[in-house]
């Protein structure tokens, strides 16, 4: 006979480690899989306020829960120390490698700086993509020693829709948002039997989009504007397009895939 639960305890007993997952959509990913049942789920950012704030707020938010939930800061900014802070970070979560990973869900993002194509530089354009391309590239590279083998583990990445649909002067930052599927598709077959996807979203509501408004009535009229260019009549929300990571770490056969969660705005 088989478990009434099958499909909603695929990730019992997980250990998940997400980054960029002290707000917005990461924080969203962090409440599901504590509701799917994971054992442990760490969180990372670069602010330490920020990673004990949120793991603070799991904690009330799910006070039965058996879950541990933990955070280690990890800053992705600084050049010269990448790889050795996102090695840190891997060290930290797997208690110096005597504890193994299933799931690596990546959302951080950094603020977009768009710049006309005449005003970039060399320097411009590597540190533009240190959050958004560099380090996910460097993540999947570290992480094989940290997580456990099979179909069951996966790193899921974070991609948006301006790959499909530029924005204006958003040069850099669109080739690194492109790019992303490709290296995606490359570590699937490299890091196999370890699956590796990518959710690429369209407009979310969270701090990172609210930045763009400079007063609350501001923020309101700007989402509700977006909202209304959208097929779906509002702009996404955090819990929405979680389930899409989500649904990237339950199926087995998933891999190399581009999950879309946009709100139909490719299609308008």
């Amino acid at each position: 006979m088989s478990s009434p639960n099958k499909y909603i305890s695929k990730l019992s007993g997980a250990n998940i480690l997400i980054i960029g997952g002290t707000a917005g959509v990461g924080y969203a990913v962090a409440e599901a899989a504590i509701e799917h049942g994971a054992a442990l789920v760490i969180l990372s950012t670069s602010n330490p306020d920020r990673v004990s704030a949120s793991t603070l707020g799991l904690r009330d938010s799910y006070p039965s829960s058996s879950c541990q939930i933990n955070g280690f800061t990890c800053d992705l900014k600084q050049e010269h120390l990448l790889e050795a802070n996102i090695e840190a970070l891997f060290s930290a979560a797997t208690l110096n490698g005597t504890r193994k990973l299933n799931h690596v869900v990546f959302t951080a993002g950094d603020h977009p700086i768009p710049k006309p194509l005449a005003q970039i530089n060399f320097e411009f354009i590597k540190n533009t993509g240190l959050v958004r391309f560099f380090a996910p590239l460097l993540i999947a590279k570290l992480a094989v020693s940290h997580m456990a083998p099979g179909l069951a583990s996966s790193i899921s990445f974070t991609s948006g829709v301006s790959a499909y649909r530029p924005y204006p002067n958003w040069n850099a930052l669109g080739a690194y948002t492109g790019s992303l599927e490709g290296m995606v598709r490359s570590l699937a077959v490299e890091m196999r039997p370890v699956r590796v996807n990518l959710v690429t979203l369209g407009p979310v509501d969270t701090d990172l989009i609210s930045r763009w408004y400079s007063t609350p009535e501001a923020r309101r009229e700007g989402l509700d504007s977006i909202g209304h260019t959208l097929i779906t009549g509002r702009i996404g929300q955090a819990e929405d397009v979680a389930e899409a990571y989500v649904y990237c770490m339950k199926d087995c056969n998933l891999t190399g895939s581009v999950i879309n969660s946009n709100g139909g705005v490719l299609m308008v």
